[in-house]
């Protein structure tokens, strides 16, 4: 059992992180709030894409001030320098996660590929709602709360509980369940160990990021219980929901399980023999 002193210092520890985790996020709020408001006073037409990269590159600097003046951190997060390689590789990963969970669901014939649309300027507005998103979430979970819960709980401990968080925030979500609560869980371990690993969040983001498109572009899915778009190709899922994820979308399937249990197994092998996230 640990020590009275310790507990209470563990505590205290556990305190200040939290009041430092609520003051990132409101700064992350504010950030992406300032801009997005500020472009609500244009005409539609000049709203595509381009607010939703500006409050990105906001919530990227409101990060890094946050983590130089009030954790006393270097704030290397967003290193330019990492940034083509990471993004390349999340993107490409989150892509082939995706694909690999169509690929599963059509081998077992859950999944039956229709058709194909036209390309569609409405792209645009796809990227830029997940661009927003994917910065927004992996800054606010693994920048901000899974770096402070390192303190109290160390990284295994911390990339768990925020993976549970981020879990427990998608219940709210339409036709959300049980294994939809488990698969966002387990893409959040896999997001986090991305972040661990490489100290930075050009992966994790980037992941995030290459799954939502695939998914909402390329196989017009319901994203997270969020209808689905248009996308580039479209399909029909035929099967218990526990295959096809049901109203949650391709995200509630035991499929999607395992392709995001199966990345995170990989992700942390190629970590330790690497030998880039010791702490893992």
């Amino acid at each position: 059992m640990m020590p009275n002193a310790n507990r209470q210092q563990w505590w205290r520890t556990a305190a200040r992180a939290l009041g430092r985790a609520v003051l990132g996020a409101l700064l992350l709020v504010v950030a992406m709030s300032v801009v997005m408001v500020s472009a609500e006073s244009l005409p539609r037409a000049y709203r595509v894409l381009w607010p939703s990269l500006v409050a990105a590159v906001a919530m990227a600097a409101a990060y890094t001030f946050y983590a130089r003046r009030i954790e006393h951190r270097p704030g290397h997060e967003f290193a330019v320098a990492h940034a083509p390689l990471e993004v390349g590789l999340g993107l490409v990963g989150g892509a082939l996660l995706v694909g690999s969970v169509f690929a599963m669901l059509a081998a077992l014939q859950v999944f039956h590929l229709q058709g194909r649309h036209p390309l569609s300027p409405a792209v645009l507005t796809v990227v830029a709602d997940v661009v927003l998103v994917a910065f927004f979430e992996e800054i606010l979970v693994r920048g901000i709360v899974l770096r402070a819960l390192e303190r109290p709980l160390g990284s295994r401990g911390a990339i768990v509980a925020s993976a549970v968080l981020f879990g427990l925030a998608h219940l709210p979500n339409p036709g959300a369940t049980d294994l939809s609560t488990l698969n966002v869980t387990m893409a959040g371990v896999l997001f986090g160990t991305a972040f661990v690993a490489t100290q930075r969040l050009w992966l994790c983001i980037a992941l995030h990021l290459g799954w939502n498109v695939t998914a909402s572009y390329v196989f017009s899915a319901t994203v997270s219980g969020q209808g689905g778009d248009a996308g580039l190709y479209f399909g029909e899922l035929h099967g218990p929901g526990w295959m096809t994820g049901g109203a949650f979308g391709m995200e509630g399937s035991v499929m999607t399980f395992v392709a995001l249990a199966t990345a995170t197994l990989l992700l942390l092998i190629v970590a330790k023999r690497s030998g880039a996230a010791p702490t893992l």
